[in-house]
């Protein structure tokens, strides 16, 4: 694919020094207003509340890893990618895609240089947020979208796949997944087991609830007790506290580099003797989930994420 000659109006547009900006409340993607309109453009509420018509997009960049992957699951194709579209997923982008940086502050000048008439956006990260009103003044269509748990997936991939016309990727990629969650979630037996879950990168080790990370959200979905959603005390790592808590699972996953998230748990907790003296631990229930399913977004592969962790939590 080659690249458009891009008028000087455009770069210098690119160039424009926005200051850092909070991101905006929270809003899913609204996929009821998701509907094909005149002469088969797209117009549907993003994750910033705004009314966004897109369409026939020909030239679309991705601003994060999973949304790459979630266009490409839905029929379409990219000139520019964000850096971890290249090194966390499991496909090969053509070497003509451009990489943009990173995915917590894209270069606008490189993406606005590959000519896009779409741009998927994450409304999670300030730097994406703060370049939208880069992306409007040089006059290119930019939707922001918000992706926690399956349901967020599940209605995205139904804008995304609206726009490239291809309802066969919907029904293959959410509609049969949805059948492996359904599967999944009927194993839960009503014991309600209360589970710790954390989260290690080489810099930090967090304690994490049930919201807004992919494990939390899967867990509170699989009828489990998230001992950090009524114990804050849990969220500055207290050894103390989780003693106290005792939870039946233990759950750690990693960001960044797994070696030395793992080494980072190891020093902090592991070592310490009060953690032998877990439920959790005597009974062999402290696992290590990969990362590809349980931090990033599994996407197809919600169905497996669950069906994993149902069967460690209800195995008979």
């Amino acid at each position: 694919m080659k690249k458009r000659t891009v008028i000087t109006g455009l770069i210098l547009a690119a160039s424009l020094a926005l200051t850092a900006c909070g991101a905006n409340s929270v809003n899913k993607n609204n996929t009821k207003e998701a509907a094909q309109a005149q002469n088969g453009a797209v117009t549907f509420t993003d994750a910033l509340g705004r009314s966004v018509t897109v369409d026939h997009p020909k030239r679309v960049v991705s601003l994060l890893g999973s949304f790459t992957d979630e266009w490409l699951l839905a029929g379409g194709e990219v000139v520019g990618a964000v850096s971890d579209s290249f090194t966390s997923t499991d496909y090969t982008l053509d070497p003509s895609v451009v990489d943009v940086g990173s995915h917590m502050t894209p270069d606008a000048e490189k993406i606005i240089s590959t000519a896009p008439d779409f741009i998927i956006a994450t409304q999670a990260m300030d730097g994406q947020v703060a370049l939208k009103d880069t992306f409007e003044q040089a006059g290119i269509t930019v939707a922001y979208f918000d992706v926690d748990n399956f349901d967020d997936y599940a209605d995205m991939m139904k804008v995304l796949t609206n726009i490239t016309g291809r309802e066969d990727l919907y029904q293959q990629n959410v509609t049969e997944v949805s059948k492996q969650i359904a599967d999944a979630k009927a194993k839960a037996n009503g014991s309600k087991p209360r589970v710790l879950f954390i989260r290690a990168a080489s810099t930090s080790v967090k304690v994490k609830g049930s919201e807004g990370t992919v494990s939390g959200e899967i867990l509170a979905d699989l009828d489990t007790v998230n001992i950090a959603d009524s114990n804050s005390a849990l969220e500055d790592l207290s050894i103390e506290a989780i003693v106290a808590a005792d939870p039946d699972f233990i759950f750690v996953t990693t960001q960044g580099s797994e070696k030395a998230g793992l080494a980072n748990v190891e020093k902090l907790l592991t070592t310490n003797p009060a953690w032998s003296s877990l439920t959790a631990v005597k009974n062999g229930r402290y696992h290590v989930l990969d990362k590809t399913l349980y931090n990033s977004k599994p996407n197809e592969k919600w169905g497996e994420a669950y069906a994993h962790l149902a069967e460690i939590l209800y195995a008979k």
